[in-house]
């Protein structure tokens, strides 16, 4: 298991970016927000982005002030990849990985971080 606490989020895009990559392989899960409406979204320079984190506890960081009322979701490996990323590419909507409350963090289209797991997973089955 991955050590991520409420004081990752002072670490550079990169750093987090590698937190949050190997504790999705490792756990074999995300987390996003929610509220009645589904997930939240973030908008900045006319881009839709969902926010991922790496755990339950990086994602309630986020639900304050305006997200107060939202809740952490569980999102699966599979989930992510079978439904999200399909789903997100359709909506024209990108990833934000472990953003800062600044809204910084490693961006990606659905299709480019599908591929991303697709040569981790490759990377993965070749040592095995």
């Amino acid at each position: 298991m991955v050590l991520i606490d409420k004081n990752s989020v002072k670490l550079s895009d990169e750093q987090r970016y590698d937190l949050f990559m190997q504790n999705l392989m490792s756990e074999r899960e995300t987390w996003i927000l929610t509220d009645e409406h589904g997930a939240v979204m973030l908008t900045e320079n006319e881009e839709d982005y969902v926010p991922f984190w790496p755990t339950e506890e990086t994602a309630s960081l986020w639900a304050t002030d305006e997200w107060d009322h939202c809740q952490p979701k569980l999102i699966s490996f599979d989930e992510l990849k079978d439904k999200w990323l399909p789903g997100m590419e359709e909506d024209d909507l990108c990833l934000i990985i472990f953003p800062t409350t600044q809204l910084t963090g490693q961006v990606f289209y659905p299709w480019e971080f599908n591929q991303v797991l697709d040569k981790k997973l490759t990377k993965l089955a070749r040592k095995n």
